[in-house]
C-alpha cells in the first residue's frame, strides 16, 4: 500500500511538472513581444499592365527615333533587337566607344518596365549602358528621346514588378534624362 501511494505521488508530481511547463510555454507565447518578419506592399494590376504594355508599331517609330538621334550625334547604330541581349541597338562613336542602348516607346507619356534581363545588363555595363524613351512616339515628327545613361544606378525604380519587371514612372524619367 505505501509503494502505491508512492507511485501515486510521484504521478501527481510529474502531472504537477508537466502543467507548470505548460503553463510556462504558454506565457511565453502571450507575454512576448511581437516580432516584425516583414512587409509587403500591394499595388494595383492596372499599374503594372500600363508599364507592360507594348505596340509594334510604337516600338517601331521610337526605335527609328533613337537611330536617327543616334547618326545625328556621329555614332553609327546598329539594331540587334531581335538578338535578345538585353538592348536593342549597340551604337558605336567615331572613337570606338559603344553605346548599348535600351529603347522604350509609348503613345503616350506614361512609366516604363524593363525586364529582368534589361535591368542585370544595364547593371553590368554601367555608363556604356543607355535608356531612350520616347514619349508620343508617332505623334510628333520632332520628338526625341529622354536618354539616362547608367539608369541602374542612376534612376530609382517603384519597385520590382512580378520578379521581372523594373517600373520607372514618368516624372523620374523626366528629372534624370537630359
Amino acid at each position: 500500500m505505501i509503494r502505491n501511494k508512492e507511485e501515486q505521488k510521484k504521478k501527481y508530481e510529474t502531472s504537477k511538472k508537466e502543467l507548470e511547463e505548460l503553463i510556462e510555454r504558454e506565457q511565453d507565447l502571450t507575454m512576448n513581444n511581437p516580432s516584425f518578419v516583414g512587409i509587403i506592399r500591394v499595388l494595383p494590376r492596372a499599374k503594372t499592365e500600363d508599364a507592360m504594355h507594348t505596340d509594334e508599331e510604337v516600338e517601331r517609330i521610337g526605335m527609328e527615333i533613337a537611330m536617327k538621334f543616334e547618326r545625328e550625334n556621329g555614332r553609327e547604330p546598329e539594331d540587334v533587337s531581335k538578338e535578345n541581349l538585353g538592348f536593342d541597338i549597340r551604337s558605336t562613336g567615331k572613337d570606338g566607344k559603344i553605346r548599348y542602348i535600351e529603347v522604350k516607346a509609348r503613345a503616350d507619356v506614361g512609366a516604363i518596365a524593363l525586364t529582368r534581363n534589361e535591368w542585370f545588363k544595364a547593371q553590368r555595363l554601367g555608363d556604356d549602358y543607355y535608356l531612350y524613351v520616347v514619349w508620343n512616339a508617332g505623334k510628333d515628327p520632332n520628338t526625341r528621346p529622354y536618354i539616362i545613361q547608367n539608369p541602374a544606378s542612376n534612376l530609382q525604380v517603384d519597385q520590382k514588378m512580378e520578379i521581372v519587371r523594373y517600373i520607372v514612372q514618368p516624372t523620374e524619367i523626366e528629372r534624370k534624362g537630359s
